[in-house]
């Protein structure tokens, strides 16, 4: 029988089937190994904390597109990254455009006075009882008392709202003012007795360590461990000194409550003094928590 020789330029389907898989299969791991390397390439930008600082973010995009530029798939990578930084503008654009108008309706709608402190970056406004304190620059907004920080988000109306009432909510629950002047006076008395009671005037400092024993749950007192402690921070004491004044009071059995104020030197040191403030934001920098007794007042 007669061979037949097939021209150079024939077809590719009259190729060996197997050949033509195979580099079918070869492409398709060549591509699908470059896809993974996309994947982790971008793998930073698929996580909201990289667009909480707006000015770290080009940074970012660009570490990204040189990791990707030399792929057999750069051109996915050019696609998608050309519409996040199109997107990063216009969320700028509003953000300077309508932040103020969003958040001012958003603060009608639930009741909340929305006082503006500081025009200049970082703007500062006061929805009571928090300062917020909002970078349009980063796209960042930091919630605040007694000048601490509480909370951040993005620098969103809706976000801002969110946080404002997740930390209310959080700094409000299970407030009693009567027993949390007895936890101050229990925590008082011992930090004096753990500097052997010379002391009348207890820094702040001394005094918390000994305030945030007493407003463990009861799982903590019966077992004191790790997972049973709940934190008590500086700026939940100063908010938890604000609910006192405003309902029970800062006297109670014959004992009131006093904040000595920080003067000089000591006011500057963040470590040692704390802006007691209320919900307006007026307020002073204290520096020792002391109990008196009521018929000891001159």
């Amino acid at each position: 029988m007669e061979q037949i020789e097939l021209p150079l330029d024939a077809h590719e389907s009259d190729r060996p089937t197997d050949r033509r898989v195979a580099e079918h299969q070869a492409a398709w791991k060549a591509e699908a190994k470059a896809l993974g390397k996309l994947a982790t390439a971008f793998g930073p930008l698929a996580k909201p904390k990289a667009y909480e600082d707006l000015t770290r973010l080009p940074r970012l995009l660009d570490d990204v597109a040189g990791k990707t530029r030399d792929s057999v798939v750069a051109d996915r990578a050019v696609l998608l990254l050309d519409e996040i930084r199109q997107e990063l503008g216009e969320r700028r654009l509003r953000m300077r455009q309508r932040l103020a108008r969003d958040l001012n309706a958003a603060c009608r709608e639930r009741g909340l006075e929305l006082k503006v402190v500081r025009n200049d970056e970082p703007v500062e406004v006061r929805i009571t009882p928090f300062a917020i304190l909002i970078d349009r620059n980063k796209g960042k907004a930091e919630l605040r008392f007694a000048r601490l920080t509480i909370a951040q988000c993005e620098a969103g109306a809706d976000a801002i709202m969110k946080m404002h009432g997740k930390a209310l909510a959080s700094m409000r629950a299970g407030f009693d003012g009567a027993r949390f002047f007895d936890a101050c006076l229990r925590a008082w008395k011992a930090a004096r007795g753990a500097d052997g009671g010379g002391r009348e005037r207890v820094e702040i400092l001394d005094f918390l360590p000994y305030l945030a024993l007493q407003m463990q749950s009861r799982a903590f007192r019966v077992e004191p461990s790790g997972k049973n402690y709940r934190g008590y921070s500086r700026a939940r004491f100063a908010f938890d000194l604000m609910q006192l004044r405003n309902s029970a009071g800062l006297r109670r059995d014959g004992w009131r409550l006093n904040l000595g104020v920080a003067t000089g030197t000591t006011a500057s040191k963040k470590n040692r003094a704390l802006f007691v403030e209320d919900e307006h934001g007026t307020g002073e920098f204290k520096l020792t928590v002391f109990f008196t007794r009521e018929e000891e007042r001159a």
